[in-house]
């Protein structure tokens, strides 16, 4: 199959995610793959020339996803349209010139009707990959009305919709998409990089941590609703109760200087390390190290459904994890069985942090029970494969539909 992804965001700037593992795992199965992204920080204001990178790779060397990144206006006021014409032809450019077989669209805002529009139009299939509430993620009330408007649109005219979670699957029908083309498909992990025994010695003498340190591990980008601020402020609690706990924060993101700013008035500074941005392939040495690993998000409007990816590869390196409520999570992950200990707050957090690292015969049946639910539903080559046939699935259908000349395209 000849397949294409489009998306909103940055291949290179973004954090690894689903869409590069199943890209670039889908080009290992021998399909040919292209790319369409938004070089959001590409320098100049007048770029027009389109860019391509032939062998784009994140996440396995070997893959092969050839990647367009359509030039636009670099300028206030200006960059949303120019995109949207510019990504419009480059759509219609890589349709016609690389013989398309399917569409796999991440996005709305940017570039989600004109492919929607594409695929009807050289009848192809399309196919929405759910992976979050889009219009929650914008910065502005416009932006968040405009995308939601255009969500409705997209999610109801393409060919399939692959939600990530129960949860999110419940909210596309909400949003149009017809309940019979929804389906879910989990979010993929190699369990390979990701898995227990990696070693650590290095991260752990690159940032000063002893062998007797209990280290309580955050990875993720630094967002406001991180809850990362609340935790670190109920931090001294859990060292007066262990004196060996340490907090490592991976990661970046707008939250970091706020965070740091706490850490200083608290007098925590060697207690609590802000690594920012780390290497795709060091993470699993970040959680290996790890006593138990942590997401505090508060449970609101905007964190109540989100889903993140931190979560299995937590799992997938058999650490035991305590996460707050979150009902996007809590209906994937429902009990203990599945390696987490929820928490009703963040001071819940706290102790529950408490009373996992004085029992280490508890984070280690945690953490087995983690990693047997990662092996048996996240494998990536189990996902991928999975993605493959729904691919062949919706091609197949289309083909069946089409008129003689449509056909022939």
């Amino acid at each position: 199959m000849n397949i294409l992804f489009i998306c909103e965001s940055d291949w290179f700037q973004s954090v690894v995610y689903d869409i590069h593992i199943l890209a670039e795992g889908l080009s290992l199965l021998g399909h040919q793959v292209y790319a369409i992204d938004h070089e959001w920080a590409r320098s100049g204001r007048l770029r027009f020339k389109t860019a391509e990178i032939k062998n784009a790779a994140r996440v396995f060397p070997r893959a092969r996803v050839h990647l367009v990144r359509p030039g636009f206006i670099n300028f206030r006021g200006l960059g949303l349209l120019s995109t949207a014409f510019t990504h419009y032809l480059e759509i219609r450019k890589t349709i016609r010139n690389k013989n398309i077989d399917a569409i796999m669209l991440y996005s709305a805002l940017t570039n989600g009707l004109q492919s929607v529009y594409l695929a009807k139009k050289f009848n192809i299939p399309i196919v929405f990959r759910n992976i979050d509430i889009l219009h929650n993620l914008m910065p502005t009330p416009r932006l968040r009305t405009a995308t939601r408007f255009l969500e409705k649109k997209v999610y109801s005219r393409v060919d399939a919709v692959l939600a990530l979670t129960p949860k999110y699957a419940e909210y596309v029908k909400m949003m149009g998409a017809n309940e019979s083309k929804v389906k879910l498909l989990l979010f993929p992990i190699d369990t390979e990089l990701f898995r227990p025994g990696v070693d650590y010695s290095e991260v752990r003498q690159k940032w000063g941590f002893s062998e007797k340190d209990q280290v309580i591990v955050f990875v993720g980008t630094l967002f406001e609703f991180s809850g990362l601020g609340d935790f670190i402020r109920e931090f001294p609690q859990v060292i007066r109760e262990i004196p060996e706990a340490k907090l490592l924060i991976v990661g970046d993101g707008p939250l970091r200087p706020g965070l740091e700013r706490i850490i200083a008035e608290l007098g925590l500074e060697g207690r609590i390390i802000t690594t920012g941005f780390q290497p795709f392939q060091t993470l699993p040495q970040y959680i290996n190290l790890a006593a138990i690993c942590i997401n505090p998000f508060p449970v609101t409007d905007t964190t109540r459904d989100l889903f993140s990816a931190k979560i299995i590869q937590y799992l997938a390196c058999g650490r035991a994890i305590i996460c707050t409520s979150l009902p996007g999570i809590t209906t994937l992950l429902p009990a203990e069985s599945c390696g987490v200990v929820y928490a009703d707050g963040i001071a819940d957090m706290a102790r529950e942090v408490v009373s996992l690292l004085r029992s280490a015969e508890r984070r280690e049946q945690l953490g087995q029970a983690g990693l047997d639910y990662v092996r048996r539903a996240h494998s990536y080559d189990k996902i991928i494969r999975q993605l493959e046939a729904i691919l062949e699935e919706v091609i197949k259908e289309k083909q069946s539909l089409a008129s003689p000349k449509q056909a022939q395209r």
